[in-house]
């Protein structure tokens, strides 16, 4: 595969929602040949690739692009004079950090599978909606909503950072689960559930393939907020790493500091071979700014949560030009086949220009195809959650503008996880991204 470019977002617009909350699950990287034009204001620090650091990992080719074929349905509308099949559907909205695109996104594979795709064997399907605000306890309600309603045969998750707990504590497996990104502590572990994008530790996994074969680094220095969420991303980094024989230095800081050169230069910013900044906003910025003040060249590896309005105005008006990967096709990559299918499908189902390019419209696209595809598997006159539970137990994939070929159950010490693969993607400035990898693995 060339590399291809591609503008992130719509011209060469900035989404300020897209991957920024994907939190630590949706990887990124840095590559180390050519060299990144410095002068640019969002640009601070690391070496961009050369034309010719040609795609690594497995082929990416088209992606899904026929969904009639995909899900196994029969072309045109569903049968209104059959009941309907329902899918349960909880996710975080109401409140500022939450994703109402997920269920926009959920919302619009679901009037597609019904208007072009023949339902679930005829039958209709259906969401039964059920949001949290931004309370635990919250999640606790939902659990009990799904569980009581005997129509309700699987449940899907949008954005469930918080929640998720009290939810599991309540549905305890009785019904199967399909989650995108596991966002929520207690999803990798929950029973009778498929994470088919991956979670935050173990898709960090292909940083050390990434790093060792494509950029064939011996050392390595992360910096990391001193926060949970980025002590474990910096934890599940650092054992990638040294799993592909990296000597890593990993240092800490505190979230409300602005100047880190001090940490950045403790953990070796001025000399590994790779730099892996894992930091939200201001972090993001702070790691930037000291990076360019040292004058490195050093191949940056960031987290997505970097890719967001905040860091551009504080570098100047663009993103810093780093590497970033993703367990996704970017839903802005109108270039790539899969995504053109997406673009082309959601928009006849109702879903608008702004939202497509979201990646929690895109990824809840994808979980409903995916239940849509398990659920026709079954058959519609015959569907259970028993039944949906054992036939998702054998779902490998593909995954809808994601991995081609995943599988649950891969780990012992988080069943619940899917997915271990990512996708690698140069930022160039001005919202211009260049794909550079297919899917990597973890080291073998």
């Amino acid at each position: 595969m060339s590399p291809k470019e591609y503008s992130f977002g719509r011209g060469s617009r900035i989404n300020g929602r897209l991957l920024a909350i994907m939190v630590g699950t949706l990887l990124l990287a840095s590559a180390c040949a050519g060299t990144t034009d410095n002068g640019n204001t969002g640009s601070s620090g690391g070496s961009g690739p050369a034309a010719s650091g040609a795609a690594k990992g497995d082929a990416v080719e088209n992606g899904v692009t026929d969904y009639l074929a995909y899900v196994g349905g029969a072309a045109g509308a569903a049968k209104s004079d059959l009941p309907a099949v329902t899918i349960g559907w909880v996710n975080v909205e109401g409140s500022a950090a939450g994703a109402p695109e997920a269920t926009k996104g959920a919302q619009a594979a679901v009037n597609y599978v019904n208007k072009e795709l023949g339902g679930i064997g005829g039958h209709p399907l259906a969401l039964h909606v059920c949001k949290i605000s931004s309370a635990e306890e919250e999640g606790q309600r939902c659990g009990q909503e799904m569980l009581n309603d005997s129509a309700v045969s699987a449940v899907a998750f949008g954005n469930v950072f918080v929640g998720d707990q009290s939810f599991n504590s309540v549905l305890k497996g009785q019904k199967p689960v399909v989650v995108s990104v596991a966002t929520g502590p207690s999803v990798p572990t929950a029973k009778n559930t498929a994470v088919i994008f991956g979670d935050l530790s173990h898709v960090w996994g292909p940083w050390g393939s990434y790093g060792r074969d494509v950029l064939q680094a011996k050392t390595a220095a992360i910096i990391h907020t001193n926060t949970p969420p980025d002590k474990a991303a910096a934890g599940a980094a650092r054992v990638a790493l040294e799993a592909a024989g990296i000597k890593t230095k990993s240092v800490g800081f505190d979230a409300q500091s602005t100047d880190l050169l001090a940490p950045v230069t403790a953990a070796g910013g001025q000399s590994a071979d790779m730099i892996v900044p894992i930091s939200v906003g201001q972090g993001c910025i702070g790691i930037a700014k000291a990076l360019k003040q040292l004058g490195s060249k050093k191949p940056v590896v960031s987290s997505p949560v970097c890719l967001s309005p905040d860091v551009a105005q504080g570098l100047g008006g663009d993103l810093p030009q780093w590497t970033y990967g993703v367990a996704q096709t970017l839903p802005s990559d109108s270039k790539a086949p899969d995504v053109q299918a997406y673009l082309k499908a959601s928009s006849g189902a109702g879903l608008s220009a702004d939202d497509q390019g979201k990646v929690w419209a895109a990824v809840s696209w994808s979980s409903i195809l995916s239940y849509a595809k398990v659920m026709n598997e079954v058959g519609g006159d015959t569907i259970t959650p028993e039944a949906v539970g054992a036939q998702l137990t054998k779902f490998q994939g593909p995954v809808v503008m994601g991995a081609p070929k995943v599988e649950c159950g891969k780990y012992s010490d988080s069943p619940a996880v899917c997915n271990d693969q990512v996708r690698f993607y140069q930022y160039n400035g001005k919202g211009a991204f260049v794909a550079l990898t297919g899917w990597l693995r973890p080291p073998a």
